[in-house]
């Protein structure tokens, strides 16, 4: 699924819009519902979550972050907006990955699920958290872009690989470029 020209939502703006706090969401039967496909061992097929709506953006987002919820489920949450058929859902997956304030859990899902959903147009997304400050956003980036593909992945991999001093984070750029391979 693709969005042609992704609108560009500040974190606070969608933080804002999208409550983060059990309580923020009310019980109902969207959350219920969203609940009950999260609950599957693995993520709901893309017809179960066009069925719901752009209503349930800011339900998985709100459950994304709610340490109520299963730490699976919370990352299925995640993997879910790239499927939902609804341009906030990719605008909230940007916010989510470029939030420093957002658990690290939630970043890294956003950025292979930003991948998912928008493709090669989330390159430029992406290539600007491999200088985040936190090595596990740098990491999930790197496999994001190396399950992209492609001759834009491997420069960005590529010119990112010599400035990078962490180790892990170093392999994880190998990764991807081995992952990119035409």
């Amino acid at each position: 699924m693709s969005e042609a020209a992704p609108v560009r939502m500040t974190a606070a703006v969608v933080r804002a819009s999208a409550p983060t706090s059990p309580s923020a969401v009310a019980p109902g039967p969207l959350r219920t519902e969203a609940l009950g496909l999260l609950a599957q061992p693995n993520v709901a097929p893309e017809t179960a979550w066009r069925r719901l709506g752009p209503e349930i953006v800011p339900v998985l987002a709100a459950l994304a972050e709610d340490m109520s919820v299963p730490d699976a489920q919370r990352m299925r949450a995640v993997t879910a907006l790239a499927r939902v058929e609804a341009p906030q859902a990719g605008q909230t997956l940007q916010a989510m990955l470029e939030d420093p304030h957002r658990p690290s859990d939630v970043r890294s899902q956003a950025a292979a699920a930003l991948g998912q959903r928008l493709g090669l147009e989330a390159v430029k997304t992406l290539q600007a958290r491999l200088e985040d400050h936190d090595l596990r956003i740098r990491e999930a980036v790197a496999q994001a872009l190396g399950r992209l593909g492609g001759q834009q992945v491997r420069e960005v991999l590529e010119e990112r690989l010599p400035l990078e001093d962490v180790p892990q984070v170093r392999e994880a750029l190998q990764q991807g470029l081995t992952l990119a391979e035409p």
